[in-house]
């Protein structure tokens, strides 16, 4: 897919992020915000995808994005390049205070970092659809486009794994029972397996004296 095609459907993502977080969009999400009706849970997973969404995008802008951009050698991007890292700088302390104090932040303050962060994102967002990547689409080649677009899905296909493996890592191990412990399981289940037998044994032996009245 072309480079620029999908640079703006992330944009498209993170702004359903933001709409998530708020309740959603259209007068549905308008009254939930109205009447505080947005689970505390909803807000939070917004939040951490958010987070996610926006690092693994700046992190493909600027490592390959960006750098094609200033290979044209065009004096227009090189300045927009510039504003552009800035404003991931920016972009990126957001996303760090979130991360650290999402879980025990009050609403209040929360609310006020998301609303910054939204802030400079549509911000962002803006100039590079309406500036960059334009003068972008004129001076690379569809084929050169594409080319970026392919780098950019196997670099964010990697960053989702390692995410992946992360989690994994931190998850917490299934432990394994001992010798003694399984001992015990197989005692316990040989005690039950005799007791059916016993109990069926009984009732057949009632079944025959029944009939034999």
């Amino acid at each position: 897919m072309d480079a620029i095609e999908l640079i703006m459907k992330d944009h498209d993502r993170v702004e359903e992020l933001f709409a998530r977080f708020k309740g959603g969009g259209g007068l549905t999400g308008l009254v939930r915000r109205v009447t505080g009706n947005v689970p505390a849970r909803e807000r939070r997973t917004a939040v951490e995808h958010i987070c996610r969404e926006l690092d693994v995008h700046t992190r493909v802008e600027e490592e390959i994005l960006y750098p094609a951009a200033q290979a044209t050698a065009d004096t227009e991007v090189q300045r927009l390049v510039a504003e552009s890292l800035a404003e991931h700088t920016r972009v990126k302390e957001h996303v760090a205070w979130l991360r650290e104090h999402h879980a025990e932040a009050s609403d209040e303050d929360i609310d006020a970092r998301m609303s910054a962060l939204e802030q400079d994102v549509q911000h962002h967002v803006s100039e590079e659809e309406n500036d960059m990547l334009p003068r972008l689409q004129e001076l690379l080649s569809e084929s050169d486009r594409a080319s970026l677009g392919r780098r950019i899905q196997a670099r964010k296909r990697a960053l989702g794994e390692r995410r992946v493996a992360r989690t994994q890592r931190g998850a917490p191990r299934k432990r394994r029972a001992t010798g003694s412990q399984r001992g015990r399981k197989t005692a316990a289940r040989a005690r039950k397996s005799g007791a059916r037998k016993s109990g069926a044994r009984a009732t057949s032996k009632r079944n025959k004296k029944a009939r034999a009245r």
